[in-house]
């Protein structure tokens, strides 16, 4: 019997991908170095799916970007219509993060909620980490590495869309940069992870770069939940200075 979690879309399927709900990680207080894990910086901006191809986005354009509880802001960022010619796929889900670079370069949360609410501003830009779904076939039982391999051969880079990088092993380090550069953690994920929408797994763990109050949200095991953040550094030029060439 084929893995139920691998299989071929077709348009009876379609009216339940608004339901995925994505994969969590739970808090780790102090970074560590692990040849298991894949490290990313993690921005502090709002989670989000984009669905990319017609068949993913019906209506008017070919991509549609839904946030954690299934709420469409398609509408409310146009600009992310762009993203379809940098995907070089007939469909895709890509996991991942929305964010504001102001007018200095520098990310700006405050500006992204006024986007979000409808306002005009400062164009929104999709950090992806993850892909789900491609050319109609489930990817949500590969492993991580896989995963993310197909998302960096399918992404071509632009001002609407970046495909985060990775660093195996070297935690710490990449702890060190994101701290030094105001970026809210890093985000920490087995190599050889599924993906379980809707779970907050321990296979997935996040070192916050900023202290988390002792009296703040917990999750549903009792765990602190990262506190909102406020990258203070430039975004998308940080990339590019901080250590994550290999990811191999």
């Amino acid at each position: 019997m084929p893995d139920q979690l691998t299989f071929r879309l077709d348009t009876d399927l379609l009216p339940d991908l608004p339901d995925l709900r994505p994969m969590e990680p739970r808090l780790l207080p102090e970074p560590f170095d692990s040849d298991d894990h894949l490290f990313e910086p993690w921005w502090g901006g709002v989670r989000a799916f984009a669905y990319i191809g017609p068949a993913m986005a019906p209506g008017d354009g070919a991509v549609r970007v839904v946030d954690a509880l299934g709420v469409d802001l398609s509408a409310a960022l146009p600009e992310l219509a762009g993203m379809a010619v940098r995907v070089a796929a007939r469909s895709a889900i890509l996991d991942g993060e929305l964010v504001v670079v102001d007018g200095t370069g520098r990310a700006d949360p405050r500006e992204l909620e006024r986007r979000l609410a409808g306002e005009s501003g400062h164009p929104a830009a999709f950090l992806a980490f993850d892909l789900l779904h491609l050319d109609g076939r489930s990817l949500l039982s590969q492993p991580l590495v896989k995963r993310r391999e197909a998302l960096r051969r399918i992404l071509r880079p632009g001002d609407e869309v970046v495909a985060v990088p990775a660093i195996a092993t070297e935690g710490k380090a990449l702890f060190a940069a994101v701290a030094a550069q105001g970026v809210a953690g890093v985000l920490a994920r087995q190599r050889m992870s599924p993906y379980f929408p809707g779970i907050r797994s321990r296979l997935w763990r996040f070192i916050p770069a900023a202290a988390v109050p002792g009296d703040g949200p917990v999750d549903d095991g009792g765990e602190p939940l990262p506190p909102p953040t406020v990258a203070t550094a430039p975004v998308l030029a940080l990339i590019s200075r901080l250590p994550l060439d290999d990811e191999s």
